[in-house]
C-alpha cells in the first residue's frame, strides 16, 4: 500500500462528488419541507409524504430553483425531456403540480407551491399568487 496524504484525498474525494450530480447537497429544505435526494423521501411539517417517481423529480427540480419561478417550458424540458413537440405539455404540467400541491400543502399547512401566473411555478414560503 502506497502512502497518501489525507489532504489530497480528501480533495479528490470532493471533486468526484462535485462531478457526480452537480451538486453535492443530499439533504435540500425550504420551510418545513425537507427533501431527501438519496434515499427520495421527503416530509412536510414532520409527516412524511409519499410521491411517485415524476412528482419527486418535480419537486426536486423546484427545491433546487426555489424562491425562483420556474417555467412550464424549463419543466418540459428538464423533467419530460421534452425538446420540441407539436403540442405542449402544459396541461400536463398543470395536472401534475395540482397533484404534487395536494400532497405538500395539505390542510392546515401554509402554501409552498405557488403559480406565477403567465410565467410558470415558484417554491417558497411567500404568497405571489
Amino acid at each position: 500500500m502506497k502512502p497518501f496524504a489525507v489532504a489530497e484525498l480528501l480533495a479528490r474525494v470532493q471533486a468526484l462528488l462535485r462531478r457526480g450530480r452537480g451538486n453535492a447537497t443530499l439533504r435540500m429544505s425550504v420551510s418545513d419541507l425537507h427533501v431527501d435526494l438519496v434515499t427520495r423521501k421527503v416530509e412536510r411539517g414532520g409527516r412524511r409524504v409519499d410521491l411517485t417517481a415524476r412528482e419527486f423529480d418535480l419537486l426536486e427540480f423546484l427545491v433546487r430553483h426555489a424562491h425562483s419561478t420556474v417555467s412550464r417550458d424549463m419543466l418540459a424540458h428538464e423533467i419530460w425531456k421534452d425538446v420540441g413537440r407539436a403540442t405542449p405539455l402544459d396541461n400536463v404540467i398543470d395536472v401534475h403540480i395540482a397533484r404534487l400541491r395536494r400532497k405538500i400543502d395539505g390542510p392546515n399547512l401554509p402554501r409552498l407551491i405557488h403559480t406565477v401566473r403567465g410565467v410558470g411555478f415558484c417554491l417558497g414560503d411567500s404568497e405571489l399568487d
